[in-house]
């Protein structure tokens, strides 16, 4: 810590200067790095050239002629394909790694859609091919084709051959890219567990005995290290997939169900977010006999009204028994919803008057879905998705077949490795007949022109999800990257809220925010209810929490919170039993006390935040600053030039104040003149008369504030301070360490802040 008097010997007239002037170059530096970033932002943006359709690309490549013109086959296969035509292998490549088509190991992923859900034939007909099966289940099946396997056929006559034999066998009716769901959170008691309420339930003994929580999850990485601390002792932990070594989400979700829950057993269940994974991970829970499963991830593909292949799933869970408590998802600005919309007539969605791009503000990887209404099974509207950079180049497409045939679903969707920088959406009309909504998910980014409402996605649009959206736990208020309802088919969805940004051994000193800890808040909860009613079924469980919420935001459920913030009420009076076994018990009729409230009807839903009004604005992304690149180097320097200028002022300030206060400095003490050589003694014998004193007078200091004084004065031009009249003023001592004159009786300097011995005289 930096002491008074070093304080002050820092301000001076040098050190001020140079603060006020490296402040000032610095923001002469923002102004001008300011300039730079929106001069180029506010230019119009260049035209789009209308990419090249699969039909194009086969009269350019006769010899890929028949894949490209494949239905089954994802389009995704088709662009590496055709990257190898024009680049060769090192093209091929580069674009895989861009799309996310290759596995850990350096393998071609792909997902197998079949006809049936037995696959027990297909499966060695695969491994025998020499194509690795990683996960099989009902009907998707997800493989991983040796890179080798298929650059062997590159330069043949059939280069797609590989992928043609896919689409060959028998049951296969779709040859895809796996689309992996996504964690809902960014990166020690948390602070949660008060805030609900549930360290009175732990006082009251309820503490989730008895109870056996599914943690379905990405990634468990570093859990090891929290056993029998954040973790309970032991954990079962079992692996599906491809999945991350390095993914912790799923450890931090699982320490907030142990903190509520600290006595509820656990199950870790590591998967890699594709459906074939998903359904043997759930599979192996049922086979271990939980009784809630917390489900920290999201989708983005599906028509959202609870009919897709996941949502299914879990409602099959429900009627079993079983509570499912999911995320509702981090989709709320990341969320675009219009009409399509061409007024120039060129087939190019237009999202704002005049913009046919939607600007993409990401942090290295983009996952973008486009859907739109048409019929899951038989799509008949032909829409396509491109990526273009911000110089109108196009970086990445999707153009699968939407003809109306059975299988075709009304989907595009692009993953692509940006390095962060700025890339646009453009979505083009190839075979419609009428205009319809679109909707378009980003993963890993925030779109220009968001839409919060129907945001939600699957699996948390499951009639049988308990689904939860984010409040920030310090004051209640609503996550503004919270996913909101209402599900497409009109169904309230978030049904509840949950803290978030709460804080944890996993993430340390970042907060753990998004969906991703509010769901687990719930997860434990609902074991301690069970714990305290037994003969509870689970929309009990349910019901039991939507009845003991904190109305938030509009009076009555509403798409944001729910029903309201999670808050427990008073803990049961005794501890039941424990439950003889794993699965409910038979249900007895409630008693009156057991009974929670009745709830209150969902209908009509209201809405939290109404779609965004047009925003005007020339250039992409008008609609959001993206305080990214440029953008956040100029802000921060103009930050730390305006602290700097603001830091000189207040020493240029310190330093006037000095000047008018501190007193001139104390003349010098005279000194009498040299001694004249003797003079030799005079014949007479009487000596000389004595010279008369010619040592000049003193001056004299006003021993209150130590001003110079007049040697007739009587009061201190100064301090106004009267003078004694009997007696001459007196010359203050001073300072040993800075020479200031010393008020009577001090003990310290006002100068320097030194300790100086008392005058005494």
């Amino acid at each position: 810590m930096i002491s008074r008097r070093n304080l002050l010997l820092l301000i001076n007239r040098k050190t001020v200067t140079i603060v006020f002037a490296l402040g000032a170059v610095l923001i002469v530096a923002a102004v001008i790095t300011f300039f730079l970033h929106w001069r180029d932002r506010a230019a119009p943006p260049p035209e789009i050239t209308p990419p090249q359709s699969l039909t194009d690309l086969a009269e350019q490549y006769p010899q890929l002629r028949s894949i490209l013109a494949n239905p089954e086959l994802d389009s995704v296969y088709k662009e590496f394909l055709v990257a190898y035509q024009r680049g060769g292998d090192e093209a091929a490549r580069q674009l895989a790694q861009e799309r996310g088509m290759l596995t850990p190991d350096g393998d071609v992923a792909i997902t197998l859609v079949l006809d049936t859900e037995d696959n027990t034939k297909l499966v060695p007909q695969l491994e025998a091919a020499g194509i690795t099966v990683v996960s099989a289940y009902r009907d998707r099946i997800n493989v991983a084709v040796p890179l080798a396997l298929i650059e062997a056929h590159l330069e043949s006559e059939e280069p797609g051959k590989v992928f043609d034999q896919l689409t060959e066998l028998e049951h296969v009716i779709s040859v895809e890219l796996p689309a992996q769901r996504t964690r809902d959170g960014s990166l020690i008691p948390g602070e949660g567990v008060g805030v609900i309420g549930a360290d009175a339930w732990h006082q009251a003994g309820f503490t989730g005995a008895g109870l056996r929580i599914g943690v379905l999850d990405l990634g468990f990485a570093g859990h090891e290290a929290l056993l029998g601390e954040e973790l309970p002792d032991d954990v079962p932990l079992a692996t599906f997939g491809w999945y991350d070594d390095d993914e912790v989400h799923g450890t931090a979700c699982a320490e907030i169900i142990h903190e509520v829950a600290p006595d509820a057993a656990l199950l870790f269940a590591w998967y890699d977010g594709s459906d074939a994974a998903m359904g043997e991970a759930v599979d192996w829970m049922l086979d271990q006999g939980v009784d809630i499963v917390s489900h920290s991830a999201s989708g983005l593909i599906g028509p959202r009204d609870g009919s897709e292949w996941d949502a299914q799933l879990v409602d099959s869970l429900a009627a079993q028994g079983i509570l499912w408590v999911n995320s509702s998802g981090n989709e709320a600005l990341s969320h675009y919803r219009d009409v399509f919309t061409d007024e120039d007539g060129d087939g190019i969605h237009e999202f704002r008057p005049g913009e046919e791009r939607l600007a993409l503000y990401n942090n290295g990887h983009v996952k973008v879905v486009l859907m739109w209404e048409d019929d899951w099974e038989q799509a008949s509207q032909d829409y396509e998705l491109f990526l273009y950079d911000y110089d109108g180049n196009e970086l990445a497409s999707s153009q699968a077949p939407q003809s109306g045939e059975w299988g075709h679903e009304p989907v595009e969707w692009i993953s692509y490795a940006t390095n962060g920088a700025t890339v646009y959406a453009v979505v083009t009309a190839y075979e419609t007949d009428e205009p319809v909504v679109l909707d378009i998910f980003v993963n890993g980014a925030k779109v220009a022109y968001p839409t919060p409402a129907y945001s939600v996605c699957p699996p948390g649009d499951a009639v049988g999800s308990l689904t939860v959206g984010a409040a920030n736990w310090d004051n209640d208020s609503l996550a503004d990257y919270s996913s909101q309802g209402p599900t497409t088919d009109g169904r309230l969805k978030p049904e509840i809220s949950a803290p978030t940004g709460v804080s944890g051994a996993t993430y340390g000193m970042e907060d753990f925010h998004g969906t991703s800890a509010s769901c687990p808040h719930v997860a434990g909860t609902a074991a301690l209810v069970w714990q305290a009613y037994p003969e509870f079924t689970r929309q009990e469980v349910t019901d039991f929490m939507l009845a003991n919420t904190i109305d938030l935001g509009e009076v009555g459920p509403d798409t944001g919170y729910g029903y309201g913030r999670l808050q427990l009420p008073a803990p049961p009076a005794s501890v039941p039993l424990p439950r003889p076994t794993v699965t409910p018990l038979p249900q007895p009729e409630p008693g009156p006390t057991a009974t929670p409230p009745p709830l209150p009807t969902p209908t009509p839903v209201i809405y939290t935040t109404p779609t965004p009004p047009p925003i005007t604005g020339t250039g992409a992304g008008a609609g959001l600053l993206a305080i990214t690149g440029l953008g956040l180097v100029a802000g921060g320097l103009c930050c730390t030039g305006a602290g700097l200028l603001l830091a000189g002022g207040v020493g240029l300030v310190v330093l006037r104040r000095r000047g008018r206060q501190e007193p001139p400095a104390p003349p010098a003490r005279p000194r009498p003149a040299p001694s004249a050589p003797p003079t030799p003694p005079a014949p007479i014998s009487q000596p000389p008369p004595a010279a008369p004193d010619v040592m000049p007078a003193q001056s004299t200091l006003c021993p209150t504030c130590g001003a110079s004084l007049r040697a007739d004065a009587r009061f201190c031009p100064e301090c106004g301070r009267s003078l004694p009249s009997a007696e001459a003023p007196r010359q203050p001592p001073l300072c040993p360490h800075c020479g200031t004159p010393i008020r009577e009786g001090a003990r310290f300097c006002r100068s320097c802040g030194a300790k100086v011995k008392p005058d005494r005289t």
